[in-house]
This record gives C-alpha cells, sequence and structure tokens, in this order.
C-alpha cells in the first residue's frame, strides 16, 4: 500500500466553498490508494460543479460535508482531517489534540528503549514534544509511519 504524505495544511485562508471544493477534490484525487467510492464521488461533484449557482446551492455545502468524510478516511493514526484548533480558516490533517489518550502502544524518549521483541506501535517523544510514531515491520527493523516536530 503507497503511503500518502497528509499532514499539514491543504487550504488556508479562506472559508468559501467555492476555493474549498476543488482543492479538496485534487486531494482526494491523489491518495494512494484511491478508493472507488471517492474517485466516483469526484466525478459526481465535479459535474454539479458545472451548475451556474452550484456554490450558493445547498447541495455545495452537502458536497462538502462529503468531502470532509472521505478526506478523514485517509487520515494517518491518531489524525484527523479538519481546520487546524489554533486557526479555523486552516484545514489540512492534523494531530488528534488527545492522541496520547487513545494510544496504546509503548512511549518511550528514545528507539533504543523499545524492546527487541516488542511488537506494536511505538511512540517516540523527546523533551521538546516532537512526536514519531513507529511500527515493527515483518524484518523486525523500526518503520517510521509519521513524524511531528
Amino acid at each position: 500500500m503507497a503511503r500518502n504524505n497528509n499532514i499539514g495544511s491543504i487550504s488556508s485562508g479562506t472559508m468559501r466553498n467555492e476555493d474549498f471544493i476543488p482543492e479538496f477534490i485534487w486531494t482526494l484525487r491523489h491518495q494512494r490508494p484511491c478508493k472507488r467510492a471517492h474517485r466516483a464521488l469526484c466525478r459526481e461533484i465535479e459535474a454539479r460543479m458545472k451548475s451556474q449557482d452550484y456554490f450558493e446551492s445547498e447541495g455545495s455545502g452537502f458536497d462538502l460535508e462529503e468531502l470532509f468524510n472521505a478526506l478523514d478516511a485517509y487520515a494517518p493514526a491518531y489524525f484527523y482531517f479538519g481546520s487546524h484548533p489554533g486557526d479555523g480558516a486552516d484545514y489540512g490533517f492534523w494531530l488528534s489534540e488527545c492522541w496520547d489518550e487513545d494510544f496504546d502502544g509503548l512511549k518511550v524518549d528514545d528507539l533504543a528503549d523499545v524492546p527487541k521483541d516488542y511488537f506494536g506501535e511505538v511512540a517516540v517523544v523527546n523533551d521538546h514534544g516532537n512526536v514519531s510514531l513507529y511500527t515493527r515491520a515483518r524484518n523486525n527493523r523500526l518503520v517510521e509511519i509519521w513524524s511531528v516536530v
């Protein structure tokens, strides 16, 4: 399975559907792999966008909600797709503020602290608050899933 780079901002500085919808469609289409239902959703919305009053219609709001749900399906573990907690006009993939409450793996300060026989998720959290999520691969190596500095 391909790894998407879904961390950070997708759209910022606007709250207009005519800005959001094309950007979110572009982002959704570029997910690898992109689910068939999500490709179909993009085509359906693009067809509706040809209507002159589409962006002022209630339907564009429903489509925007569907795009939010679809993009959230591609958020990395412990992330969500939505507005930034500190900036309501910045939309993208953000680490959940309560990720550590939901996390049931091993937390360490350094990868050297991970027991050789441990299998599961490992969060490396340093004294500056930087977080990296790892998992043990079949070859017994720790593989980075994501990192937030």
